[in-house]
């Protein structure tokens, strides 16, 4: 994945992460900065942001962390609760009401009409972000959206045809081990194989392959696909133990656009080789070193 606004533009993009402050939100303004400059170089429309969940106050809830406010410009297409509107300055126009309520009220799809802060409220479950996008996407509001993905949740990105991935990691000497871990298990499930639906000597299993369900499954079924990798609910040890045993595919493939990583007293040639096969899908935060990794 490269630091350039081709990534991104006239896709979807979620982005997500395995924990609390890991720079989702620092990438997705970086990813919306630069592809709202190219939009404007090509006559395209502005970006659209949204999130899952609470993204753009000021400090966490939790811990009292401070946090990257979420920028817009004239033109940006965001979601938001109503009564957040007419904070950070962006001047909004409601374009649409979200179905439904969330437990901050009623969601607005807003343009900003000049710069500004926003604080992003997302919808309330999977079938809701999917009504937003498409509301947004195939209503004409917007062909490059990016949205801030709950903490370690990639359900979402099955919900659209076509969407990419992005994985955002912190990375420092404490949690090297557990980091480079989790990003070798996203890195097999986004690398499983495709089985086409019918596939002959394939069984079909419906719903979250859970520990418990792969061990319910029938001993002669030595090949077995899964709708897509996000059905997969397998720790690290209990998918390389089903690997071992069975072979493993998904109906539909998601387009894994990479990690973004940033490192605090880690050298990068230490978390590539924690990556190992992977080390390929890693670049680097930008920020973490003032240039852009290659």
């Amino acid at each position: 994945m490269r630091d350039d606004a081709l990534d991104f533009l006239g896709s979807v993009t979620f982005i997500t992460g395995p924990e609390k402050n890991c720079g989702k939100t620092t990438f997705m303004n970086r990813a919306a900065e630069l592809a709202r400059r190219s939009s404007r170089e090509r006559g395209l429309r502005a970006p659209a942001i949204l999130t899952v969940g609470y993204d753009g106050e000021t400090r966490d809830f939790l811990s009292g962390a401070r946090k990257p406010s979420v920028t817009v410009d004239a033109g940006d297409v965001f979601v938001t609760a109503e009564r957040f509107l007419r904070s950070g300055g962006a001047a909004p126009e409601i374009l649409d009401l979200v179905p439904g309520s969330t437990a901050l009220g009623r969601l607005a799809v807003a343009r900003a009409t000049r710069r500004g802060t926003v604080a992003l409220i997302g919808p309330e479950g999977n079938a809701a972000v999917d009504w937003t996008i498409a509301r947004v996407v195939d209503g004409g509001l917007a062909d490059t959206v990016f949205v801030d993905g709950a903490i370690n949740r990639v359900t979402q990105v099955a919900g659209r045809p076509g969407a990419k991935l992005v994985y955002v990691m912190r990375v420092d000497r404490a949690t090297l081990s557990r980091s480079g871990a989790q990003a070798r298990r996203m890195a097999a499930l986004v690398g499983l194989p495709v089985a086409e639906p019918g596939a002959p000597g394939v069984l079909e299993f419906e719903g979250a392959l859970t520990a418990d369900e792969a061990g319910r499954l029938p001993r002669e079924a030595q090949a077995v696909s899964v709708a897509d990798f996000t059905k997969v609910f397998l720790d690290a040890s209990e998918l390389a133990a089903f690997s071992r045993a069975r072979r493993l595919y998904v109906r539909r493939p998601v387009d894994f656009a990479g990690f973004s990583v940033s490192l605090r007293g880690v050298t990068r040639d230490e978390f590539l080789a924690e990556l190992g096969p992977a080390a390929g899908m890693a670049s680097f935060s930008p920020y973490e070193t003032g240039r852009v990794a290659a």
